[in-house]
């Protein structure tokens, strides 16, 4: 958590550059930026005997503090599992940079509730799928594979077509097609299959496709090259050579 947080700090208008240390010993966790050796022996500090001192002195539920010393401004960040050493510029404010810190760690904060959020979706949904309906998305998922490697991230759309006209050539393929989307030169999977379309006949159509868009791969690279960017799906899928 506090390597995402650094680089999004270091992102800010006004940061030169950050260093995260252990809470316990003060030893480097991670830098991002322009790390002056002032920056490293401060932070270290506040992470080797901040905990003694503000215990000794009473202190608590402090989030920052910051110092200037000649031309250096330096904010530290004190968090649970860290603290964080930010050198900003000479002309930064430094209300502003930490105002800037707080957005960027209640966004972060956000983004990792929605992504659970997205996340638990995917997984209820998921489990509320047929076994055939499973078994239709994860060969989508290799067709679209197919498809980002073949294109090599170009006119897609061509290689698109060729799945949809493989799947319109017969009933099953008619039947699978209904609860297909082409979306932004992806084929995604929506609705409720036909109960009577049967796994073995999802297997059948959607390797009529493999099969269609790999002879247009040869055609297109050669066959020694569509035989490489074959591979290079099989090793994103996971599935042994």
């Amino acid at each position: 958590m506090l390597e995402s947080l650094v680089r999004k700090i270091v992102s800010i208008d006004g940061v030169n550059g950050c260093i995260a240390v252990n809470q316990q010993d003060g030893s480097i966790m991670f830098k991002e930026g322009n790390i002056s050796p002032a920056l490293e022996d401060i932070t270290a500090f506040f992470g080797s005997g901040f905990d003694v001192v503000a215990s000794s002195l009473d202190i608590k539920g402090l989030k920052f503090s910051y110092l200037q010393q000649q031309n250096q401004k330096i904010i530290i960040i004190v968090r649970e599992n860290g603290y964080i050493g930010c050198e900003i510029g000479k002309n930064a404010s430094f209300e502003e940079v930490i105002e800037n810190i707080v957005k960027s760690e209640k966004s972060q904060v956000t983004e990792k509730e929605e992504a659970k959020e997205e996340e638990k979706i995917s997984e209820t949904a998921e489990s509320e799928l047929s076994q055939e309906e499973r078994f239709l998305r994860s060969k989508l998922k290799q067709i679209n594979l197919l498809i980002d490697e073949f294109s090599e991230g170009k006119e897609k759309e061509k290689w698109v077509e060729i799945v949809r006209q493989k799947f319109l050539e017969n009933v099953a393929g008619k039947a699978i097609e209904n609860v297909i989307q082409y979306e932004e030169s992806t084929v995604k999977f929506t609705g409720v299959i036909d109960p009577n379309v049967k796994e073995e006949e999802i297997a059948g159509v959607t390797k009529l496709v493999t099969d269609s868009l790999c002879r247009k791969a040869v055609e297109v690279h050669g066959a020694i090259e569509a035989k490489k960017k074959v591979h290079n799906v099989i090793e994103k899928l996971g599935i042994g050579r």
